[in-house]
């Protein structure tokens, strides 16, 4: 692949952006390398956990503006975004956990893909900002989906008018970025937590991703009933067998996704 790097160490699977002369702006060409990407990790039984960040010095500055800048027509604008937006559909949608590793700016469309990860861990000096009204756009890629139901409504509206970058640690006050490293530890430190997560049950975690994607669109007896389900579902894997039993020996487990 030209614009997508994926790696496998061990049960991690990384995937990288890697179009580092426009900080990884998106083109048609990433958005289709990373669905490949995604759908390969996703079928691949041995990966346990997906790493997503950006060669060079920036996480993702969003659509490449030599593209933006080639659209003629309401109706090319219309395929490149919808094209662009299937990076976040298809990592909500990835039942594995993903972290996006933030290694410079997350902007524009970038700052969304970041948002569609089930964890976001930043380097001390990346910036997040929702730069669409500084060229005349409105946000794209799910940012009205994810920023409001991360920060509220009006924090939202607030960070896209304003198009105005977002430090690391105010991220972290405002509940977006889990953790924030020196750039120096931020791939050591994001790896060895992944190698954590990969040591807990991934039908367990699978489960988790799925309820919680969908719990606002959900009742309280709505969701009763789905964890009831899970559980039912969970109860008899070999993997809540393997966990039962290990806590009873007072041992850790070792689960096998299955």
């Amino acid at each position: 692949m030209e614009t997508i790097i994926t790696q496998k160490p061990g049960q991690i699977g990384i995937i990288k952006l890697n179009r580092p002369q426009s900080l990884n702006g998106i083109n048609e060409m990433m958005a289709m390398e990373f669905e490949k990407a995604i759908h390969d990790f996703t079928k691949d039984t041995d990966i346990r956990v997906i790493i997503l960040t950006g060669a060079g010095k920036a996480f993702c500055a969003g659509g490449d503006i030599k593209v933006l800048q080639q659209l003629k027509t309401a109706e090319e604008t219309v395929a490149f975004v919808r094209k662009a937006g299937t990076i976040t559909a298809n990592i909500y949608h990835c039942p594995k956990p993903i972290i996006a590793m933030v290694n410079g700016a997350a902007a524009g469309a970038g700052f969304n893909i970041a948002m569609a990860c089930d964890l976001i861990f930043a380097a001390e000096n990346s910036k997040f900002i929702q730069s669409f009204t500084n060229v005349g756009l409105a946000p794209d890629c799910g940012g009205h989906y994810f920023l409001p139901k991360t920060i509220g409504i009006h924090l939202a509206k607030q960070f896209m008018f304003e198009a105005t970058p977002i430090s690391a640690r105010q991220g972290q006050k405002y509940g977006f970025v889990n953790k924030i490293f020196s750039p120096e530890t931020l791939e050591q430190e994001t790896m060895t937590y992944a190698e954590e997560l990969c040591k807990k049950a991934p039908l367990a975690l699978q489960h988790c991703k799925h309820l919680l994607n969908n719990s606002d669109t959900y009742t309280l007896e709505d969701i009763l009933h789905a964890e009831a389900k899970n559980q039912g579902e969970l109860a008899i894997t070999e993997d809540c067998q393997e966990g039962l039993q290990a806590f009873l020996e007072k041992r850790l487990p070792h689960f096998q996704g299955k």
